[in-house]
């Protein structure tokens, strides 16, 4: 009995490298998913030579510092090079350290670990997470939340430790750095660091410096951005309406809960909901899970407009919720509630499945695109102007060419000058070369007279 309890323990504790694998094995379709949009941005063109420049510029096509992004480039480009399959490895296996982490910290607040365990699961196949996980620009999204986890997490064991805290300590600095370093969001880890903190019931008095050496790190960081940049957001229009933030915060509340705002699925969420509020203590978990939700998505409220990304890491409240809702209804019956956890990762998988088969497809229009032109032009013209019309921004719920084309096409013709117009203007004549997108390839027409 012994020998057998044993096993049983250590197969049990082996539950990381289930969601690992799980995950590694669900996201395989992706792998092979070609490179769009901003992926064009540090393709080919980021280094260990050229990667610490990125400490005193910005990076991508906006105002945002992320050094340790580049970083993270580098080392792509070095083991990957012009292949995108290695890429998206990375970004599949830090959503699922992102998913492990989210486990262990629920673990450290108290619930119970296969509950735990379950929001993991959520998270991994959670169709939310499709825009940080499945397209390689996402890096960042993932990237910064795991490091913005692995702090609030450290800083949590820190807390508790009877010996040797000083470890966690340098960890849950180390993390909440790095993470500033990678991605704007993470601003906001002292926030979910006391939300966690008083949930776990942290005496922070005894922690008090700790706390406030966060809030004071992330003051620094505010006013640093600030003056790297001007006090200037150039990316994205800034959303200047309270009612604006508070709508993307509804959408990322929604999306969280995939498929919430259909007839046929919204009842089902509220079923789950209602029996696991009547257990002892649901309505203090889901509160503090609205409150991590909220804040974990305030750096998004000044942004006009809404994109999956921007709740990636809001949505660990949700599958957090969810999973402990599920637990309870197994509580109250294995057979039902086993058979709706089976049901929800199944919707929850397809419709992620749904998203790498759109990122897939336009991944294969974005190479279309490029090699048509190729083919067509083995030289660029630099006497000529070139006009390529209906280049389509999106297809479906993934990106194609929204940026990243001049670049794109730069791959294409390494060393040439790279100038088109994307409409017939008054610039193009008898002598303009057309392109035009349509069913899915460049084909090229005549200049209308």
């Amino acid at each position: 009995m012994n020998v057998l309890a044993s096993i049983r323990d250590r197969t049990l504790r082996a539950w990381p490298l289930a969601l690992l694998a799980g995950a590694l094995l669900f996201y395989a379709r992706s792998y092979t998913n070609y490179f769009v949009c901003d992926d064009y941005q540090f393709v080919g063109r980021i280094n260990f030579d050229n990667a610490a420049d990125y400490f005193t510029k910005s990076w991508g096509y906006g105002n945002e510092y992320r050094p340790v992004v580049a970083y993270s480039y580098a080392l792509d480009n070095a083991v990957s090079g012009e292949s995108p399959v290695g890429r998206h490895i990375v970004n599949t296996l830090l959503h699922a350290a992102n998913s492990i982490l989210i486990a262990l910290l629920l673990i450290r607040l108290g619930v119970e670990r296969n509950a735990a365990i379950l929001a993991g699961a959520v998270y991994i196949v959670s169709p939310v997470g499709h825009e940080a996980v499945v397209w390689m620009a996402g890096r960042p999204v993932v990237l910064g939340a795991f490091f913005v986890l692995a702090s609030c997490y450290c800083f949590l064991q820190a807390c508790a430790a009877e010996r040797r805290a000083w470890r966690w300590w340098i960890g849950a600095y180390l993390a909440f750095i790095l993470a500033l370093g990678t991605y704007e969001v993470a601003i906001v880890a002292p926030l979910l660091v006391t939300l966690t903190g008083r949930a776990a019931k942290i005496v922070f008095r005894k922690y008090w410096v700790h706390l406030a050496t966060f809030f004071g790190i992330a003051t620094a960081y505010a006013l640093f951005w600030n003056w790297f940049f001007e006090f200037k957001i150039t990316r994205f229009p800034v959303e200047e309406s309270i009612l604006g933030g508070l709508h993307s915060l509804w959408l990322a509340a929604t999306h969280t809960f995939h498929g919430s705002l259909r007839p046929a699925v919204a009842p089902i969420y509220a079923g789950l909901l209602i029996v696991f509020w009547r257990a002892r203590g649901s309505l203090k978990l889901t509160g503090l899970a609205a409150a991590w939700l909220t804040a974990a998505y305030l750096p998004f409220f000044i942004v006009r407009g809404y994109a999956d990304r921007f709740a990636y890491l809001s949505s660990a409240a949700g599958a957090a919720v969810l999973a402990l809702a599920l637990a309870h209804l197994v509580k109250r019956s294995r057979a039902v509630g086993a058979s709706t956890i089976i049901a929800v990762l199944c919707y929850f998988g397809a419709g992620m499945q749904h998203r790498i088969t759109d990122w897939k497809e336009a991944g294969e229009i974005a190479r279309n695109i490029t090699q048509d032109i190729k083919r067509a032009l083995p030289e660029f013209p630099d006497d000529k102007l070139v006009v390529l019309l209906n280049i389509p921004p999106m297809h479906r719920r993934a990106y194609v060419y929204l940026t990243g084309l001049d670049r794109a096409l730069q791959r294409e013709y390494p060393g040439q000058e790279i100038r088109f117009a994307t409409s017939l203007g008054a610039s193009a004549d008898e002598n303009s070369i057309v392109f035009e997108y349509a069913d899915g390839r460049m084909k090229r027409r005549p200049v209308d007279p």
